[in-house]
């Protein structure tokens, strides 16, 4: 299998060519991904292709985030998403090529006109831009969770286009950052107060994030900083952003009454669809003004003090659950040990899924396996590392599905870190809303806690769904 498992590094430098596409010049290294540019015969527009960063010292949520991303890019179909050209494995070769967009980021943009937009008629029409993107995200039920400027990029006339995917949730796949890190993830100045309680399922927060964005376009500021501590984040929670016409007396009263009002901390309170907020921005008079949008007074000592005690026991608003296209195309996990190598069993575990799939052709596979940790002290090759060691465990998760032969938009694969890897495979489960979970009788989960039959009694006890135990 170390032979399989080639270094991306190896694997990933300019001239080299992967897949059909030649790798050109490193353009950009972020913490968590390298972008080159590439080429291919046959595409007819220009291709960047983003590379995790996979190695000594390199966090696992890297990689992640880059699996999110490299899944939710091959199911998005929007006009104000790049073009995928192609993707790579996750084990061997992992890799997205997508359109190069010709423009800046609206990072640049602001950063350019000294952190706010002079214009607010262009604020307008950003926003409104922005607003549609996200309404087409949301049609597909995805949520992006990390709307910031340096993650929007502008093309003529203000198009805009959505990149980065990393922390993303899309209600038919498996949400790994919720399963894998336990907590609230996303840009401390964007982020949703339900997203600081580690909600990652309410599409509203993109609402929140899209106020957040126009609130900076027109005033120069974050609306509520930004805070590097829990405690600072929680603040949102309670306290209200200054008013912007407190900072930009210009900025007409409809239009603060809409950026307010997305800000709003509670999620049933905000504009309930982008599609609404796109709607405002083009048609202002439609606009009810409430004394959200008259306040020209930043909020005082006495009414922070009072929103406080009111968000002392602060619950994120309620969100609908996934659709019911679930029932007729349920979730299967199966859960496969890849510490130990029963053929037998592994035979019937594929032929027990091969029959549920012909029973449900709207399926989707997630093939999950559990191990009990990477280690803390990394060596030097990339099989010792933390990432290496998960990307060898995704190798034999793809080896045991390969005979049934899926499109990449029916399966997908996740290694999990768990001490108790029962309790890990319920929890996953249940917070995907999983039809079913498939699991060998024969062998143990590898874990050093709980014996096999305690673990199967658990599974089967503490599941919110069926079990079908394949016995070998």
């Amino acid at each position: 299998m170390n032979q399989e498992l080639q270094s991306v590094a190896e694997l990933f430098q300019a001239g080299k060519e992967i897949d059909g596409f030649r790798l050109g010049e490193e353009v950009h290294r972020g913490g968590m991904a390298v972008l080159f540019e590439a080429f291919k015969e046959g595409v007819d527009y220009p291709l960047l292709m983003k590379v995790p960063r996979i190695g000594r010292d390199q966090p696992v949520e890297s990689l992640i985030g880059f699996e999110t991303e490299l899944i939710l890019m091959k199911t998005i179909k929007s006009p104000f998403v790049p073009r995928v050209a192609g993707t790579g494995n996750m084990a061997r070769k992992p890799y997205i090529a997508m359109e190069k967009i010709t423009g800046q980021s609206l990072q640049d943009l602001l950063e350019n006109q000294g952190g706010r937009l002079e214009s607010i008629d262009d604020v307008i029409q950003i926003a409104a831009n922005l607003a549609l993107a996200i309404a087409s995200l949301h049609a597909q039920d995805v949520i992006h969770l990390d709307l910031k400027p340096e993650n929007i990029l502008l093309g003529p006339n203000h198009q805009v286009y959505l990149i980065d995917f990393g922390l993303a949730h899309h209600t038919r796949y498996p949400d790994l950052l919720a399963e894998e890190m336990r907590k609230g993830v996303g840009s401390a100045p964007y982020i949703s107060p339900e997203q600081v309680m580690g909600i990652r399922n309410d599409w509203r927060s993109d609402i929140y994030a899209l106020g957040a964005i126009m609130y900076e376009m027109l005033t120069g500021e974050f609306p509520f900083g930004n805070p590097s501590s829990l405690s600072g984040l929680r603040k949102r929670m309670w306290s209200p952003a200054i008013p912007p016409r407190v900072l930009r007396k210009e900025i007409p009263a409809w239009l603060q009454e809409v950026v307010l009002r997305c800000l709003e901390p509670y999620a049933a309170e905000r504009y309930q669809s982008a599609t609404r907020i796109r709607q405002l921005l083009k048609s202002p008079e439609s606009v009810s003004i409430t004394a959200r949008g008259e306040n020209l007074l930043p909020p005082s000592l006495w009414q922070n003090i009072k929103l406080w005690f009111k968000a002392a026991g602060y619950e994120p608003s309620s969100c609908p659950k996934p659709s019911s296209a679930q029932d007729n195309a349920p979730l299967i996990v199966v859960a496969i040990d890849t510490r130990s190598h029963d053929e037998v069993l592994r035979e019937r575990m594929q032929q027990t899924a091969k029959d549920l799939l012909y029973a449900y052709p709207e399926s989707r596979l997630i093939c999950l396996s559990s191990i009990t940790g990477t280690p803390a002290f990394e060596g030097d090759q990339e099989a010792e590392t933390a990432t290496g060691i998960v990307r060898g465990h995704l190798v034999q998760l793809m080896d045991w599905a390969k005979p049934l032969k899926l499109s990449s938009e029916r399966v997908s694969y996740h290694v999990l870190e768990a001490l108790d890897p029962a309790a890990r495979i319920v929890e996953f489960a249940n917070d995907n809303h999983a039809a079913m979970i498939l699991i060998g009788a024969s062998h143990k989960i590898p874990t050093k806690v709980a014996p096999w039959r305690t673990s199967m009694t658990k599974i089967v006890e503490e599941a919110h769904c069926s079990v079908h135990i394949v016995r070998a």
